[in-house]
């Protein structure tokens, strides 16, 4: 392949430096060594520590939040909640549905309702069971299939939609009609489950205010670029006065792919009087708080000729995108591309959806949404 490559007169003046040539990892010696810095390994000097207070509720409205004794306690040196967010409150790769901090509705268990900014991680601890936040309960709804129903509780009753974040087919030749012809058929049923990246590091980073009020922060992520565009929305500050270093990330997979603790870490560092801030997720709270692969209940139904040629292929998709978007549109449109696997089909019918509930949030993750379909 490679002779018939550089044959190509197209080819002919291209160098092959990357066959039979040993490429020295540069990053091999300091990671072998332990000397590589990971966001988790930061603890500047004279740091405060950030926690989060999470919602009790799957679904509820916010009635009050009371942090008035938390922020009395000794060593706290702020409580914060989304009336201290000067921007939009809203984060979303694509669609801007998710609070930093919720204001009116919690949508899911480990829903942010506030900050709090402390000098220990006892202090912290203490603080945070001392918030009060009262609640309205709502009916919740965390069957897929129901939230499509007439009457389901819907999650975001601006959307015009209801519960379905986006809906899609796609259509080849005949479609499903052809399967009358088909010689064979065969139908199966698919339900896959979340999924937890389960990372070596979890959600980690460090932030501070520059002097001349540029807000720079370390953290374990996949998208240092976006981010800042994404708290600068949400936080209502300039994308040129946001700094984001990745450092060498503890795995990833998709679960850092967006903001994680990177608009929690922003806020506190605003309200800590000067000193850096930092936010290290236990995996109880990773687990909690963190994306999950997306669940799908998927029907599909094949038709060959005598020969066992591939004629026809029928398919429904249903995907739980949870509460939040995150980057469920684009799992799925990449689900319904490769549905039909590697085959030559000539008629294809693939009806798709994906939908919001009161589940953990699915978002990007190993194979995008490829391997469910």
């Amino acid at each position: 392949m490679l002779s018939n490559m550089l044959g190509n007169k197209n080819m002919q003046n291209h160098e092959v430096r990357e066959i039979g040539v040993i490429a020295p990892r540069i990053d091999a010696l300091t990671k072998v060594t332990g000397a590589e810095n990971f966001a988790a390994d930061l603890y500047p000097e004279g740091f405060l520590w950030v926690g989060v207070k999470r919602s009790d509720f799957p679904h509820a409205n916010i009635l009050a939040i009371d942090g008035l004794a938390a922020s009395k306690l000794t060593g706290v040196t702020a409580v914060l909640t989304h009336r201290d967010i000067k921007g939009s409150n809203r984060l979303g790769i694509f669609e801007k549905d998710q609070p930093i901090l919720a204001d009116k509705t919690v949508r899911h268990y480990g829903d942010a309702v506030a900050l709090v900014v402390a000098e220990s991680k006892a202090a912290l601890t203490e603080a945070l069971a001392a918030i009060r936040v009262e609640y309205e309960p709502l009916p919740p709804v965390f069957d897929p299939e129901a939230a499509l129903e007439t009457g389901a509780p819907i999650l975001h009753p601006t959307r015009p939609a209801g519960n379905v974040l986006i809906k899609s087919e796609i259509v080849c030749g005949n479609g499903a009609a052809n399967l009358e012809k088909c010689a064979f058929q065969a139908t199966v049923k698919i339900r896959t489950g979340w999924q937890e990246h389960a990372f070596l590091e979890t959600q980690t980073g460090v932030a501070w205010m520059e002097e001349d009020e540029t807000l720079s922060m370390t953290v374990s992520t996949q998208t240092p670029f976006r981010d800042r565009l994404e708290l600068a929305e949400a936080l209502g500050i300039s994308p040129a006065k946001i700094h984001v270093v990745a450092p060498c990330l503890g795995g990833g997979f998709g679960g850092k792919d967006g903001v994680t603790v990177q608009g929690f870490l922003a806020l506190a560092a605003m309200h800590s009087g000067g000193r850096p801030v930092k936010i290290y997720y236990s995996r109880e709270e990773s687990i909690l708080a963190g994306t999950k692969r997306h669940p799908l209940r998927a029907e599909y139904t094949v038709g060959c000729d005598q020969d066992g040629v591939l004629q026809t292929l029928s398919c429904r998709l249903l995907f739980d995108t949870g509460a939040y978007a995150s980057l469920g549109s684009e799992v799925f449109a990449l689900a319904m591309e490769h549905a039909g696997g590697p085959y030559r089909i000539p008629n294809v019918s693939i009806l798709g959806s994906a939908v919001y509930t009161n589940n953990p949030v699915s978002s990007a993750f190993r194979g995008f949404g490829v391997p469910q379909a």
